[in-house]
């Protein structure tokens, strides 16, 4: 049996850090006491199979996985939170876990997640799952819970074991010949990825890291997934998301000016103002509309936003504003300025509307001219490649300092780059056994 100290200290060495998105570093995630920890299978973006995938393939590790997460905060109850019409993943999950009340159950349940979005939203899993409300700029630890990606709880188990983080599935999606979830090594070129589902449907098809509701595009497909990336979906350069990713903010307040009527779907439909925080994306519009800095609540509550897109995609897919991409830059600049975020209430409750307001996936799916590349997406397995390149950045913290140089081999797993130990940050292994051709301060190469 191992203690808290000797997971954690295990978590840390094998580079585990959020594996939905967030890229927070699990090992301090762990240092703290709850009586609840939730793996979270929800997988809300629309398109993306890779946690489904995980938990129909490997229940067995994602279980461990919380298990050793409860060990070392101490929680007494578990959760896997996973859409109930994953009913294949359902019924792998169930066949790994005792019955309820058996002597041997570990107190870890299922629960059952509705099919809307951001299900995923840690914020709206806790609550969906216990209840519990996160204070405004809080974390599922200020109400007892810890909440893991089931990857990350994968990857845990893993790690006990002495196993490293190497590789991640990812889900090949959109405009590609051949959609598909593969298991790739961390730093695999997204023009490799590319290629093993057969090439893009049209050769101007841009690329996005993540899911259609919260992915980035890809700038250089020459560079190589990160430990966080889930999918990669290819889409006409001429789509609705991909314009709207290319707005500038200098757009983005021209536009607003001259079309948001204040109509407030936006603020209706926000997740965050659903359970109760302050968050009114329609009044921080009229700040750049009419140039009001006053009340500054609604340009401070930048602090609250989680970006999932829904006042953007969903709320305002009438006139196209972005209240996202506004959020985005408020904190940007309140950031730059050294402003803290000032937005803490405790005492909130969800609004009444809220389980009226969620909106559905196969409706954002239709809303956004998804429906033609919905399909199935099988799993393929391990993929192999010659060549890699690891991101030293891409997880919350100070980047990762290399340590090896060019010219020098490397084994599958050995330590590459780790951020300074007295800095919140990840530690990095080799994904592929080979040459290290070329180290950057945002990249190592490694080529078989």
């Amino acid at each position: 049996m191992r203690t808290p100290k000797q997971i954690i200290e295990a978590v840390q060495k094998a580079g585990v850090t959020g594996a939905g998105g967030g890229g927070f570093p699990t090992h301090v995630k762990l240092d703290a006491q709850v009586d609840t920890v939730i793996a979270n299978g929800s997988e809300c973006e629309p398109l993306l199979a890779s946690d489904k995938t995980l938990l129909k393939e490997r229940p067995d590790l994602v279980i461990d996985g919380l298990k050793y997460a409860m060990t070392a905060v101490n929680a007494k109850t578990g959760y896997i939170a996973i859409k109930g019409h994953y009913k294949d993943a359902v019924a792998a999950i169930e066949n790994e876990l005792p019955p309820e009340g058996t002597i041997n159950d570990g107190n870890i349940k299922i629960h059952k997640l509705e099919n809307y979005y951001p299900a995923g939203d840690e914020f709206l899993t806790v609550y969906d799952v216990t209840g519990r409300i996160i204070p405004e700029g809080g974390l599922p630890l200020h109400v007892g819970v810890v909440v893991g990606n089931v990857l990350s709880l994968a990857q845990i188990s893993n790690a006990v074991n002495g196993k490293p983080v190497t590789e991640r599935p990812v889900t090949i999606a959109g405009s590609v010949k051949k959609p598909q979830v593969v298991t790739v090594p961390i730093g695999t070129t997204y023009n490799d990825l590319i290629q093993i589902a057969g090439g893009t449907l049209n050769p101007t098809d841009v690329l996005m890291d993540g899911g259609p509701m919260m992915g980035k595009i890809v700038k250089d497909q020459n560079l190589g997934i990160a430990k966080t990336t889930g999918g990669v979906v290819a889409l006409p350069e001429d789509h609705f998301l991909i314009k709207m990713q290319n707005l500038t903010i200098s757009q983005m307040v021209k536009k607003s000016k001259a079309a948001c009527c204040q109509c407030f779907r936006c603020s209706d439909l926000c997740p965050r103002n659903l359970i109760g925080h302050a968050l009114y994306p329609h009044m921080t519009m009229r700040t750049i509309d009419y140039n009001l800095s006053d009340p500054t609540d609604h340009i401070t509550s930048a602090f609250l936003c989680s970006q999932c897109g829904v006042c953007e995609l969903i709320g305002c897919d009438f006139m196209l504003l972005s209240p996202r991409q506004v959020y985005a830059e408020y904190k940007k600049q309140l950031t730059a300025r050294g402003i803290k975020n000032p937005h803490h209430r405790a005492d909130i409750h969800v609004i009444p509307e809220l389980e009226y307001r969620k909106v559905s996936l196969p409706a954002i799916i239709k809303k956004l001219g998804l429906s033609e590349y919905v399909k199935e997406t099988p799993s393929m397995g391990y993929q192999t490649v010659d060549r890699v390149r690891v991101p030293l950045n891409r997880h919350t913290g100070v980047p990762a300092l290399p340590k090896v140089v060019p010219g020098e081999k490397v084994r599958m797993g050995d330590v590459i780059a780790a951020s300074p130990p007295d800095k919140l940050g990840a530690v990095y292994h080799a994904s592929i056994a080979g040459k290290i051709t070329e180290v950057t301060d945002q990249w190592i190469e490694i080529q078989r």
